[in-house]
């Protein structure tokens, strides 16, 4: 029959041209077609609307997969929402953990800020306590009535310095019956209890509450009396009580303290800064350093009018205020003696130190929530990664396999579901690899069982170049496909005659242009079997060789692959150290003396060395594999049929 002339020409409407590699066909009755060294293929021209409608598919499709990528890992998809549901918590945790310790400083600070004020209003009390002590203790002692009368300061002095020093008071004064003053002590050193004779221009006669006493006024808590007076040395708190006689009056006994001396103490006992207002807000005093600052600064510590009416009527007013920049509570009151307001205060404490403890906190728990949230996160992280593990190397091994590499094995080896799980696709992929290359074998064989001179040779081939392979260190995927290359790589000479492939002579050289085709028909006839590149470039170009020489392609040098340099060493020894109709098979070293010869020109001297390495083991496992010799046809007595 005539060959097929291949389709040339102009291609129809809407068609392009694609070139393949394909040299022949085969006919249904085994009798080849040649066609040259290429087939032309045609496909469809997509039109430019299926083509809009692609790219924007595709630009859809990729967005989605941007959107859902850290969905589409089993390890982030537990790892998120365990992150998400961390942090959710930890904020949370933070602020109650925060507001927790910044309502108690809150709560802390306001029961401070109370206390101080109680504190400085007991303060007060308990020092006019003290001054009525030593106001007593001065008016009862025998002879201070008759010095002040007689006027003698020296034995007046020698009877109150000791009172004064034993009570520690700070300022003492007697007066006589017209308010003159007869003498007047002054605590000049507190740590020896040193006290001076004072002599300045004050006028005590002219004071409200001495003037009081010398009336012989009393209200519902006795003859004695205090208040504030301003003197030559400052603000003074002074009690003030008469120095009574059978005859009468004798004289006024003044005792008191320095508002400065006050607030000091006050502060130390308080654990606030205290002030001492007047009536209309101005401070008096206080341990605020107020000499030391501008007019501006000082006038900022001044009561606002509506707080010094509701302190007058008794009310405890508290104010937030910024004072010598920094940010105060003040608490406001009025300080009372003997049931009468002599003046206002307040205690101020900082509220820096809530802010900065408050956010000293926030920021060791924030701290101690982040710390956390790693410890978290990373055992989170690495259990994840644990478990995930194996789970991804058995998505690995399986998209392996998928893609026709039955090499592959998890490796996977534990007692959980997941091992299990492992164990059983591992032994299902070996199942799977010896059930392919059991029915690959047999094909092979069946193929080789036509010539009994052949018999066993694929089979042979194949694992030969395995071993080359290992010998020459390629990976056991690399291993595999050579094997399954091996196998096929005289597949195509089911599509020659017997007629040529038994011919017991020698062949002429169209019957040898017949045979060098058995290449192109093999990859013709596995063109619609999925197989790996390697294995259908050993079953294209086991016969190439290095010099250009070999066919079907004539490639040279770099262009003749790994696989078809091993696949020209292993089909030359098994062809040569195998029984021929026209010759006897060589020795194994006469073989490897052969290759070498060949050497450099036509084959890779690095597998010729390979198989010098492993010719003693393969003799020997050709001895003992029975698979390594073949297997012969049955001869089948059919009974004839007569029609």
């Amino acid at each position: 029959m005539r060959a097929a002339k291949p389709f040339g020409g102009r291609p129809p409407g809407g068609l392009l041209r694609a070139n393949g590699r394909m040299r022949c066909d085969v006919r249904a009755d085994g009798r080849r077609v040649r066609a040259g060294r290429s087939v032309t293929k045609w496909r469809k021209r997509p039109s430019f609307t299926s083509e809009m409608s692609a790219a924007s598919a595709g630009s859809q499709r990729v967005s989605l997969r941007v959107l859902s990528w850290p969905f589409r890992h089993i390890r982030w998809k537990i790892v998120l929402p365990y992150a998400f549901l961390t942090v959710v918590l930890a904020v949370i945790g933070s602020y109650l953990a925060t507001k927790a310790v910044t309502d108690s400083l809150q709560e802390r600070f306001e029961n401070q800020l109370a206390e101080a004020g109680r504190v400085t209003s007991d303060k007060v009390v308990r020092k006019e306590k003290e001054h009525l002590e030593t106001v007593r203790a001065v008016a009862f002692t025998d002879g201070v009535a008759n010095a002040v009368k007689a006027g003698d300061r020296g034995a007046l002095m020698s009877l109150v310095q000791p009172i004064a020093t034993n009570a520690a008071v700070e300022r003492v004064e007697v007066l006589d019956a017209e308010g003159n003053r007869v003498t007047a002590l002054r605590l000049s050193n507190a740590s020896s209890l040193t006290y001076e004779q004072v002599s300045d221009a004050d006028v005590p006669a002219s004071w409200p509450l001495v003037q009081r006493v010398l009336q012989g006024q009393s209200d519902e808590r006795g003859d004695k009396f205090a208040q504030i007076i301003q003197t030559s040395s400052g603000y003074v708190l002074w009690t003030a009580g008469p120095i009574v006689t059978d005859s009468g009056r004798a004289g006024v006994v003044l005792v008191g303290t320095t508002l400065e001396t006050f607030v000091r103490q006050s502060k130390a006992e308080a654990l606030a800064d205290v002030t001492v207002y007047d009536f209309t807000g101005n401070p008096l005093t206080s341990t605020f350093p107020i000499g030391e600052r501008t007019s501006a600064e000082e006038a900022s510590l001044n009561m606002p009018p509506a707080i010094v009416d509701d302190s007058i009527k008794g009310s405890v007013v508290r104010e937030q205020r910024s004072l010598f920049s920094r940010g105060y509570d003040l608490l406001y009151g009025r300080l009372e003696l003997r049931g009468q307001v002599v003046g206002l205060y307040s205690v101020g404490l900082s509220t820096d130190f809530i802010f900065n403890e408050g956010s000293s906190t926030r920021t060791k728990v924030m701290l101690l929530f982040g710390v956390g949230i790693a410890l978290v996160l990373g055992i989170g992280l690495y259990l994840t990664h644990q478990l995930t593990k194996p789970i991804l190397r058995l998505v690995r091994t399986a998209k392996l396999v998928a893609l026709g590499d039955l090499t592959v094995r998890s490796g996977i080896i534990t007692a959980d579901e997941i091992g299990i799980l492992a164990t059983s696709f591992d032994e299902m992929t070996a199942r799977l690899q010896r059930q392919h290359l059991s029915t690959i074998r047999a094909l092979t064989s069946a193929i080789d069982a036509r010539d009994p001179y052949t018999m066993g040779h694929s089979v042979r081939v194949g694992q030969l170049a395995m071993m080359l392979g290992r010998e020459l260190g390629l990976e056991d995927t690399r291993l595999a496909r050579l094997e399954i290359g091996g196998y096929l790589h005289d597949i195509g000479k089911i599509g020659i005659r017997d007629a040529v492939l038994l011919k017991p002579g020698k062949l002429t050289p169209e019957e040898r242009t017949i045979i060098e085709d058995h290449p192109t028909i093999g990859i013709s006839i596995l063109s619609a079997v999925d197989l790996p590149e390697e294995v259908v470039r050993f079953v294209q170009d086991h016969h190439e060789r290095l010099d250009g020489s070999g066919y079907p392609r004539g490639l040279r040098e770099d262009e003749v692959s790994i696989q078809a340099r091993i696949a020209a060493v292993a089909d030359m020894y098994d062809a040569v150290t195998s029984e021929r109709p026209y010759r006897s098979p060589m020795l194994p070293g006469e073989a490897v003396d052969l290759l070498r010869s060949e050497q450099g020109r036509f084959l890779d001297p690095r597998v010729v060395v390979a198989m010098s390495a492993v010719v003693d083991e393969w003799e020997e496992r050709r001895k003992l594999e029975p698979a390594l010799r073949g297997f012969k046809l049955p001869d089948l007595d059919l009974p004839k049929v007569t029609v």
